[in-house]
């Protein structure tokens, strides 16, 4: 990539007014990119979760 930009800077054709951000870096939860999750079944994981959580202390103050 960077031989290419240098060789189209020699024929003056490089124009770094133009940026361009991989995507890949920026990364953002389900409803700062506008999804729409149906709270039923969030609601039900969410729950599962701390369930999971609250087994694990449990099995911690039990060793």
């Amino acid at each position: 990539m960077e031989a290419m930009i240098a060789e189209a800077a020699v024929r003056g054709q490089v124009d770094l007014d133009l940026v361009s951000v991989d995507s890949t870096v920026g990364r953002a939860r389900h409803r700062a990119a506008g999804m729409a999750v149906d709270p039923g079944p969030l609601d039900e994981l969410e729950k599962a979760v701390a369930e999971e959580r609250g087994v694990q202390e449990r099995d911690k103050a039990h060793r």
